[in-house]
């Protein structure tokens, strides 16, 4: 909206330009005729362009302003478009997926988002088993479908199912590493072992991974996240802060990630140390909740900024 009344005022000044230089040209005819019509072609020509030239530049503002306003125009009508298209295909699919699975609940929802996934990936990988980007979907995609299972689980036959699917993705991940080493798909099967309860084991490996590569930020940020889980406060800030200078800039989100994580531990520490005298059980007590809260946080962020390539 802004934009009109400059354009408005730019043309306003062009068309008054205009005739101001045409007009200086009148008046020395008028004025001086003779020596008008003694000057030679070039001279003419000379005059003429110079002329042409002021009133095209007096026109620039309007020109630029016109195409500008123009092509926000189209974009912005391309934009239109492309947003009433996604809502219509948006709308239609969350119509369809709602009645799909309106009726299921807990574990049976679960497995209605990631079964035909999986199926199809699966089918895929039937026609080529070593292609990279098929076993590394279908390993995260059992990961994702095991942790959800695991954590809306309300049976021992629920949570067998759930450490079934883990099982497959750290069977995905191995085919993947017999093709192709990983640190990101390693930290990947170390989460899988944790989510199925195997917390040593997990920690395990990962201290494994940062002694082979010290300097891959997200293994520290994992292993942080399983010794603060552990209730080792001490030995998880150390990890922590490894992966805050691993990942300076932040690439991989493990510096986020590892900040987030040492302040919510320092905090912690401070309001037992202030009610220490009172509450002998809230060490004991704070530090599987955040631990939980780490899980939960690190598998949102790190395992899809984890850097994995094909």
């Amino acid at each position: 909206m802004s934009k009109k009344p400059s354009n408005k005022a730019a043309k306003k000044g062009a068309a008054t330009a205009a005739p101001s230089a045409r007009g200086k040209g009148s008046a020395s005819k008028k004025g001086q005729s003779s020596p008008a019509n003694s000057l030679s072609t070039p001279a003419k020509v000379v005059i003429i362009i110079f002329a042409v030239l002021m009133v095209v530049s007096l026109m620039m503002p309007t020109l630029s302003t016109a195409f500008s306003n123009n092509q926000q125009a189209e974009q912005q009508s391309s934009q239109d478009s492309s947003a009433d298209s996604s809502s219509d295909s948006s709308s239609d699919s969350s119509d369809e997926s709602s009645t799909d699975s309106s009726s299921a609940t807990g574990v049976a929802a679960v497995d209605a988002k990631y079964q035909d996934t999986d199926a199809e990936l699966e089918s895929k990988l039937s026609s080529d088993n070593t292609n990279l980007a098929t076993l590394l979907n279908l390993g995260r995609n059992y990961m994702r479908w095991g942790a959800s299972v695991i954590s809306v689980s309300s049976s021992d036959d629920d949570t067998t199912h759930g450490n079934e699917l883990l099982e497959k993705a750290i069977g995905y991940y191995q085919q993947y590493l017999d093709l192709k080493d990983s640190d990101a798909v390693r930290v990947d099967i170390a989460l899988c072992k944790l989510y199925e309860g195997n917390t040593s084991e997990a920690q395990s490996d990962l201290e494994t991974l940062t002694q082979n590569s010290p300097t891959y930020a997200p293994a520290w940020a994992n292993l942080g996240m399983v010794q603060e889980y552990s209730g080792d406060k001490d030995a998880a800030k150390a990890s922590y802060q490894s992966a805050i200078d691993n990942d300076p800039n932040d690439e991989y989100g493990a510096k986020s990630y590892a900040t987030q994580r040492l302040a919510a531990l320092e905090s912690s520490s401070s309001a037992t140390s202030s009610t220490s005298t009172n509450s002998n059980n809230s060490s004991s007590t704070t530090s599987p909740t955040s631990g939980e809260t780490g899980a939960k946080g690190l598998t949102d962020t790190l395992n899809n900024l984890s850097g994995t390539g094909l």
